[in-house]
């Protein structure tokens, strides 16, 4: 069998594959199931993957394998890296699927025309020798009252903030006037035209979170959308907009044209995946207390102590140019000072969910509190995310999503936890959880996969 011949990933797209990860999963390097999943790893994956020429591998080698059967992703790991790889695949493979890097499938050995599960690279992440440049995702110093045009706002979608904006030319949307370009996204499929020196949102292809459709019809220039998509939402020393209270009909995704899931006589949901149907139960939760705001505001840890973290070393000039006597302060309290003031500096220190609001609520229902599975969020028979709950559904839903600590809200935290917490307090009609037992871990891992790429189908 001739040896793959290995195309070393480009620094920009292992960068924007690890900040697909942090944004998705988790925040790079985490540990899970006792593996540290680092962007090394990412890289090493996604190099085998591409390596083959269907971009296609079994998750495991055969046993027995023969001179002509096909190596596992296992096996290929091993060679590069020397760690267990028993434990690290089935860890790396449900990481790179929930972000929609890879997915699932299955692979018939041509030997012994078994079918095998396998792990495939989804073509917009791969690469070639002679493949262009993917754009570096640099960051924009901030934090004066003169900020420079940001000439690169491409380089972060305003709407997903994950994505990147391609230029597309020769192309005419449908209902929009022609024009000579647009700017398209890689991740949700946002289209931006341009309005003279700005640029007009004029459709997502998949909108799923709430917050992301306020701005559709929306024309900007360049350094708002650049604002947005770092989290801040206001053009750079601009006044702060007067706060607008909106229903909770508005918060919501929007119902599919197919009419959602179907709802069984006991209230469980039917969800059809690839050529099985699951049946997903309800699971009642009990909330305490009503909802909190500005929960960051209660951050103990000194300003100048959070600046250490890297993900804040962006702000460090802005801080010491404007703020510097503030920072002995608890950074929970100068936000919130800056909040009452209507800075909305305090906006770039937190996630692009850290200023929601937020609920307390636990599983109510010990048949299902210590069982593993896959858990779904559904709003108006719609799913709105997908998660492998590794350890039981009581541990996920008692302590990830159902208590917000401050430290959660802030660029350093969990967006996906503070999302989904305040997605189910602001919506509790709307919203339910249902939950699909499974103890086999390829399987959840497959379910979950499938699901995550229904919900937000993209590179």
């Amino acid at each position: 069998m001739a040896e793959s011949q290995f195309f070393p990933i480009s620094p920009e797209m292992i960068a924007l594959a690890s900040e697909t990860v942090s944004r998705r999963v988790s925040r790079l390097p985490f540990e899970r199931n006792g593996v540290l999943v680092t962007e090394e790893l990412i890289s090493v994956v996604m190099e085998c993957l591409n390596a083959e020429f269907k971009k296609v591998l079994p998750l495991k080698t055969p046993q027995n394998a023969g001179p002509e059967t096909q190596r596992g992703l296992d096996h290929c790991i091993e060679e590069r890296v020397r760690i267990p790889q028993k434990t690290v695949v089935p860890v790396l493979a449900e990481v790179l699927c929930s972000a929609g890097i890879t997915e699932t499938t299955e692979i018939m050995d041509r030997i012994s025309h078994r079918p095998y599960k396998g792990i495939r690279l989804l073509p917009s992440w791969t690469w070639h020798i002679a493949s262009p440049g993917v754009p570096a995702l640099s960051p924009v110093v901030q934090g004066t009252n003169h900020e420079p045009v940001n000439a690169s706002w491409t380089n972060k979608c305003p709407v997903c903030r994950t994505g990147i904006l391609t230029r597309i030319t020769g192309k005419q949307l449908f209902g929009i006037p022609r024009t000579d370009f647009y700017e398209e996204c890689t991740h949700c499929g946002a289209k931006f035209i341009p309005v003279g020196t700005q640029f007009r949102l004029v459709s997502i292809a998949r909108i799923r979170d709430p917050l992301w459709k306020k701005h559709l019809d929306e024309t900007y220039p360049p350094e708002t959308w650049a604002a947005l998509a770092r989290g801040s939402g206001m053009i750079p020393g601009s006044k702060p907009p007067v706060e607008v209270r909106v229903k909770n009909n508005d918060k919501l995704p929007p119902k599919s044209p197919a009419g959602g899931l179907t709802l069984t006589r006991d209230g469980s949901l039917v969800v059809p995946v690839l050529e099985k149907t699951l049946y997903f139960k309800p699971v009642k939760l009990q909330f305490s207390g009503g909802l909190r705001e500005n929960v960051f505001a209660r951050a103990q840890r000194p300003l100048d102590e959070i600046l250490i973290n890297p993900r804040f070393s962006h702000l460090v000039p802005a801080v010491n140019a404007k703020y510097s006597r503030c920072l002995p302060m608890q950074s929970g309290l100068f936000l919130g000072q800056l909040k009452e003031r209507r800075d909305p500096f305090y906006r770039e220190f937190l996630n692009p969910y850290g200023d929601e609001k937020f609920c307390t609520f636990r599983l109510d229902g010990p048949q299902e509190r210590d069982k593993k599975g896959v858990l779904i969020v559904v709003v108006n028979r719609e799913i709105y995310h997908a998660v492998n709950c590794l350890s039981s559904f009581g541990a996920i839903l008692n302590e990830t999503y159902g208590r917000i600590l401050p430290e959660d809200c802030f660029l350093s935290g969990d967006p996906t936890r503070c999302r989904i917490n305040a997605l189910i307090g602001n919506n509790r009609k709307e919203t339910g959880i249902y939950v699909h037992t499974s103890e086999s871990e390829e399987d959840r891992i497959h379910i979950t996969g499938i699901l995550t790429r229904c919900i937000s189908p993209d590179i």
